[in-house]
């Protein structure tokens, strides 16, 4: 049991504010799909039923009761894509916003990892906040990474950028946080590139965060955001992966096994057992609240029918030896499969 000084919240806010003003804006990236052959399709009306990933202790489900109160309790969603105008994309927010309020009345922070607008329109951001500062929980922690849409406005990367800080209070493109004694380590893609483009000056200032935050307690895990998968980790990163100086972004990574990166911008599923991956450290795809897509070579494409439908998310619950990774279906209304535990020390 925590003592009830653990109890109280402890945020100690850092943040870092540093930017590459020589950085071009890269050219946009038409997505394809490379078609590998007729083969089964998957049916998205309902969700999967598949296998958790094997490096993870699968728990009961998530509508058990009898734990003990976690440390620290953060959702994490991605990809939510609000437009210029329409009411699909603000109802589908709304019934996320809705549903993670019900099942997580105490939340410490709570986690967006790009792509928050269709084009970082101003009035796309504006509808984006207005919603969110309507229902977030008044005592988490907001923190917000910058996705490719977010750059597709017409304005120069430093502009494009600047406008994301203001619309969503975020401090700098890339920052760290701790909340709860826990870090949050925030990367931010520094162009519109599809792929993502993480700097080496970033990547080198990822490291030293990482450094600061073992020191700090060596044994809580560290989170770390980004909007871009890392190549060879989780379901869709093959594809969808960042590319650029990712030997020196995994190698700095992999020296931290208690490292937990959440990642968006593939929007495949929770549902497959890829979606979670460990080896050096622990990654997790966290799908997208706008629409599900899958990797060509489906009888049904990669965008299945039903695929405007789904919307999913994810209830991180931490604990003092383990991290729960709770999946949800919000279209549904339900949990996707069992949870996923990582059992900590990594």
């Amino acid at each position: 049991m925590k003592d009830e000084q653990a109890k109280e919240k402890k945020e100690n806010l850092l943040h870092i504010d540093i930017f590459n003003e020589g950085m071009g804006r890269r050219s946009f990236i038409r997505r394809t799909t490379k078609f590998a052959g007729a083969t089964l399709g998957l049916t998205f009306i309902n969700s999967l039923n598949l296998l958790p990933a094997l490096p993870i202790v699968s728990a009961s489900s998530s509508t058990s009761s009898l734990r003990a109160e976690p440390n620290l309790v953060f959702p994490v969603i991605s990809d939510v894509h609000i437009k210029k105008s329409g009411t699909a994309d603000m109802n589908k927010f709304a019934a996320a916003l809705d549903q993670l309020n019900q099942l997580a009345p105490r939340q410490d922070a709570f986690l967006v990892v790009g792509d928050l607008t269709d084009y970082g329109l101003v009035e796309e951001y504006d509808r984006f906040m207005s919603l969110y500062n309507e229902k977030v929980n008044p005592q988490a922690v907001s923190m917000m990474t910058m996705g490719n849409h977010d750059y597709w406005n017409g304005l120069s990367t430093i502009d494009a950028q600047k406008r994301f800080r203001e619309k969503t209070g975020m401090e700098a493109l890339y920052y760290h946080k701790v909340v709860n004694g826990y870090h949050f380590i925030v990367l931010g893609t520094e162009d519109g590139t599809t792929h993502g483009y993480f700097s080496e000056q970033q990547i080198h200032w990822l490291g030293e965060q990482l450094k600061l935050a073992q020191q700090d307690d060596p044994k809580k895990p560290i989170f770390v955001l980004l909007h871009q998968h890392i190549t060879g980790t989780v379901y869709g990163s093959d594809l969808w992966g960042t590319k650029i100086n990712i030997e020196l972004l995994y190698s700095t990574l992999k020296e931290y096994p208690q490292v937990i990166t959440f990642s968006g911008h593939s929007h495949y599923p929770l549902d497959d057992p890829r979606s979670i991956h460990q080896k050096d450290f622990t990654s997790v795809g966290t799908s997208s609240v706008s629409y599900m897509e899958v990797e060509g070579g489906k009888i049904q494409g990669n965008l299945p029918p039903g695929y405007k439908e789904l919307s999913q998310g994810l209830i991180v619950e931490v604990y003092n030896h383990k991290v729960i990774l709770k999946r949800r279906d919000f279209h549904n209304n339900d949990w996707t499969g069992k949870d996923w535990e990582v059992i900590l020390p990594s």
